[in-house]
């Protein structure tokens, strides 16, 4: 399968963005930025999948105990009035509620459409169809909110390992990887 190309232009817009939101919300460009906190500055809903399962199975899979395996993280959908809601695991790890939350938020500012047709087979918690190119969108500006450019570029300067940085902003050393190479900055270390 061939990659998927963004659209041009829209990574540069995604660093624009995670600059602006932090600049809106008092955070330095250069820091870490809490996807809990944006989402109360967005406005948006955010709810634990514990809050809607309680049945051990149900439980299992999203923890992934009892031979089950966790690999169920995030999704937006809307509620009954027609409002989005972000529904999460927190089973996860901290750095992935961040990596989840984040990409779950860029679906909203992105004002992706969710779609209304229905599968061949049931699909846990509201899901819909995959869209290639909305998740790339999201999974771009997602990264972007979760470590900006100027963090990057701050993290650098300092020669700070993928492992400090991943610590300093609560965020994967996988992540911080990726972004290195997203933005053409990637070091080794």
């Amino acid at each position: 399968m061939a990659p998927i190309k963004l659209r041009r232009g829209f990574k540069a817009e995604a660093e624009r963005m995670s600059i602006k939101l932090r600049e809106d919300m008092g955070v330095h460009p250069c820091a870490k930025l809490c996807a809990f906190k944006l989402v109360e500055h967005l406005n948006l809903k955010l709810i634990k999948a514990t809050d809607l399962l309680s049945d051990e199975k149900s439980l299992s899979l999203l923890e992934g105990t009892n031979g089950y395996k966790n690999e169920w993280s995030a999704l937006t959908m809307l509620n009954n009035e027609g409002k989005r809601i972000i529904l999460y695991n927190p089973f996860n790890s901290e750095v992935r509620q961040q990596s989840d939350l984040m990409h779950e938020i860029a679906h909203v500012l992105c004002k992706h459409e969710l779609s209304n047709e229905s599968c061949d087979f049931q699909v846990p918690f509201g899901m819909r169809e995959y869209n290639p190119i909305q998740e790339e969108e999201a999974k771009c500006l997602g990264a972007s909110l979760q470590l900006s450019k100027p963090s990057l570029f701050w993290a650098r300067k300092r020669n700070l390992t993928h492992e400090q940085i991943s610590q300093e902003f609560n965020a994967s050393v996988e992540m911080v990887r990726y972004r290195m190479a997203m933005t053409g900055i990637y070091k080794k270390k």
